[in-house]
């Protein structure tokens, strides 16, 4: 919480909390440094991520706790905190000796993290918020809901008030350290219209304390332009762009005039114009300055490994294969030169007559074996037989050219 405000002594939070718990205090004895406000941090992230129904011992906590305070320091302000009832027994027992985190201080923490980091404007757009969904809602009556709109409006005027002081009577600083707090005056006005359009509506009779909230929202934001005029009008008479918002440059670079944009640098010196270069000219001069790329040696081919060489392996069982296919051939030719094959399937079962189809078309299919497989179209049909149909089928010893080679195409073509 609050890292993005932090001050180097954490003083600065604290005047966020001082006026925050001044309603409530006894007497003005609130500590000048931020360590409880530190721990009190340090114990709600331990609770939070406990998760445990039990709650946390006093060791528990004090270990939690250790990188932002302990011995002394940590036993003083915890005992604070316990009479506080910032943390209470589960069930509220004396001699409990477990505490749990109490949701409302985790809520204060909550509002003091807001209110440093966007300021009381952020909680009228809450209150404004909140009652126009009650009032949607059905849960404010007409009394409820004046006190309501009286409330934001004291808080608009409260707000206008401090404004309109710091701008004609404090130094730009404070006017710095103020800005982050008043950049929803836009939306804070959307609310405000957005509520006294209902209540009109809804409540005739409140017309008149709308007009007054609505009077107000409008003074608050005449207020907020005449702070940001100040200080662009600083910023301009010292050139320091620094204090400027980021949301004004881009409402600058989308709504101002080339003209007026151009005023900035009115003052300002620049070097002659040089010589113009192409884009294809720089590309050339990349290019011919471009460093040769390295040159890398391939790595190393993997040695082989010991046994026998898997290549050759392969080679002398596709050999075997070969043979083996040619021996068959040579078994259904039976010395011939063609042979009809058809009774001889027919003969064999069904397995034996599968693997021997196979494996003649794959013979006839391999350009080195010389034997040529010839499939019909008819379909030979034996009801009795261990083959029920078959194709008939015939093969052929395929003339070899003057090298030993099978020359197949001749015997394909002629076969189609």
């Amino acid at each position: 919480m609050f890292t993005e405000l932090d001050a180097g002594d954490g003083s600065g939070r604290l005047d966020y909390v001082r006026p925050f718990v001044a309603p409530v205090a006894a007497r003005a004895a609130l500590v000048e440094d931020d360590l409880s406000l530190r721990l009190a941090e340090a114990i709600h992230a331990a609770f939070g991520e406990a998760a445990s129904d039990k709650g946390l011992s006093r060791s528990e906590i004090a270990a939690a706790c250790v990188h932002v305070a302990s011995g002394a320091a940590f036993e003083a302000r915890f005992n604070v905190f316990v009479a506080m009832d910032m943390l209470k027994g589960p069930r509220d027992k004396p001699h409990e000796a477990r505490y749990v985190f109490n949701p409302t201080s985790g809520a204060g923490l909550l509002v003091f993290e807001r209110l440093a980091q966007d300021g009381g404007v952020e909680e009228i757009l809450t209150l404004l918020g909140r009652t126009y969904d009650h009032l949607q809602q059905g849960l404010l009556n007409e009394e409820q809901l004046l006190s309501r709109l009286r409330q934001a409006r004291h808080e608009l005027v409260i707000n206008t008030t401090h404004l309109l002081l710091l701008v004609r009577s404090k130094p730009i600083e404070e006017l710095l350290e103020e800005r982050r707090h008043h950049r929803s005056k836009d939306t804070l006005l959307e609310h405000a219209r957005q509520l006294v359009r209902a209540v009109s509506d809804r409540f005739p009779s409140l017309r008149s304390a709308c007009t007054r909230l609505i009077e107000a929202a409008l003074r608050y934001s005449s207020a907020v332009d005449e702070f940001h005029e100040r200080l662009l009008q600083q910023a301009f008479s010292q050139r320091d762009f620094s204090m400027l918002l980021p949301e004004q440059y881009v409402t600058a670079a989308r709504s101002s005039s080339v003209d007026a944009l151009a005023e900035v640098f009115v003052a300002t010196v620049f070097d002659p114009a040089s010589v113009q270069i192409t884009a294809a000219q720089v590309l050339t001069a990349a290019e011919e300055r471009r460093p040769a790329a390295p040159r890398r040696r391939p790595p190393r081919p993997a040695s082989i490994p010991p046994g026998p060489d898997p290549v050759e392996m392969a080679r002398e069982k596709a050999q075997r294969l070969r043979q083996r296919r040619e021996a068959s051939m040579q078994f259904w030719l039976k010395g011939g030169e063609e042979a009809e094959l058809t009774s001889s399937l027919q003969a064999l079962r069904w397995p034996a007559a599968i693997s021997a189809v196979v494996d003649l078309l794959q013979a006839s299919a391999d350009p080195s074996v010389p034997y040529f497989v010839e499939v019909s179209s008819s379909l030979a049909v034996a009801p009795d037989g261990p083959v029920t149909y078959a194709t008939p089928l015939s093969v052929y010893r395929v003339p070899q050219d003057a090298s030993g080679a099978a020359d197949k195409s001749v015997d394909q073509e002629g076969s189609s």
